[in-house]
């Protein structure tokens, strides 16, 4: 038979006690039940525990160092129900996430920074990749975001948000005063370019197809990141997802919306096979709430963007300045 937590308890009682009878009040049993614990516990350690002189129980030098060692185990296991009670209300912990940088420099750093003050307790661990999905699948992270589209059993997918893509120019461009541009606009301009294997790129590819417009491809980057430094500096234009030109990261960068409307889909990637811990769904409560400010226009909104969250229909929210 196994020892029990409760002959444990019971024999630790009686070593601080002394007594048999004043064990059993403090668990609130009987004397005789008292008893039967503490017999159940020699027999089942095979261990000589008390020596029994005038009805009274000694303890022997085996029970006394064998009180150590419980006293040591029952402080563990009272480490163990404090770190827990941490954990449910964020006192302690790690959160780790891996974003791509468009979203990561952007609403997810906005966000990290509202967790942190909120969880002063909590470590973030925070990684920009360039593949999210599959680092996701193949790292121990708990979260991951990115505007990429990446299907896998093993992933959970969440739609965060839509956002209308943007014609960015620099301040002194021609088209910098438009209020809006289409693929003929572009024409022979010198173009900057996403990556010729990504899905943002094809889709691009096609509108100019589409309209028969051709442009001067001398460039090609990951992210929008890239491209909005390479306009700010004059080297030509791009059409990207307009998270970063609304934190105004680059102040000589220009954004027009864009006809006809090419959509990003920013989404959030959890592993499937694992529960999603305490800390990772307080994050995203975080975010989503940013995003809904960004949405309404309580937080900045400028009137080129145009955000849409998942299952509305498409809109136009407009912030006077």
């Amino acid at each position: 038979m196994r020892i029990t937590h409760r002959q444990l308890e019971a024999f630790v009682q009686f070593m601080e006690t002394g007594t048999v009878t004043a064990a059993a009040d403090r668990m609130y049993v009987t004397q005789p039940a008292m008893s039967k614990m503490l017999a159940g516990l020699e027999i089942d350690l095979k261990l000589h525990l008390f020596d029994r002189v005038k009805r009274r129980l000694i303890p022997t030098d085996e029970a006394r160092l064998l009180y150590k060692e419980v006293r040591r185990l029952f402080a563990s296991l009272a480490d163990v129900e404090r770190f827990a009670e941490d954990l449910r209300t964020f006192r302690t912990g790690e959160l780790r996430i891996i974003t791509a940088s468009t979203i990561g420099l952007t609403l997810v750093a906005d966000a990290v920074a509202d967790f942190a003050r909120e969880n002063p307790e909590v470590d973030v661990l925070m990684d920009m990749s360039s593949t999210v999905g599959p680092d996701v699948l193949a790292a121990n992270v708990d979260i991951g975001f990115s505007v990429t589209q990446f299907q896998h059993p093993a992933l959970k997918v969440e739609p965060l948000f839509h956002a209308n893509s943007v014609c960015i120019v620099s301040k002194n461009h021609p088209l910098a005063g438009r209020s809006r541009v289409g693929p003929k606009d572009l024409e022979g301009e010198s173009f900057i370019s996403f990556t010729r294997d990504s899905r943002m790129r094809h889709i691009t590819d096609g509108v100019f197809e589409q309209h028969r417009v051709s442009r001067n491809m001398r460039f090609e980057v990951f992210a929008s990141a890239e491209a909005n430094a390479l306009v700010s500096r004059g080297a030509g234009v791009a059409i990207v997802e307009p998270l970063g030109v609304r934190q105004r990261f680059w102040p000589d960068v220009v954004a027009i919306p864009f006809d006809p409307s090419i959509e990003f889909t920013f989404s959030a990637f959890r592993p499937s096979d694992r529960i999603a811990s305490p800390l990772a769904n307080r994050f995203m409560d975080i975010l989503r709430r940013h995003i809904r400010d960004m949405h309404d226009g309580v937080a900045y909104l400028p009137d080129w963007m145009e955000v849409r969250l998942p299952g509305k229909l498409r809109e136009k929210r407009i912030e006077t300045q």
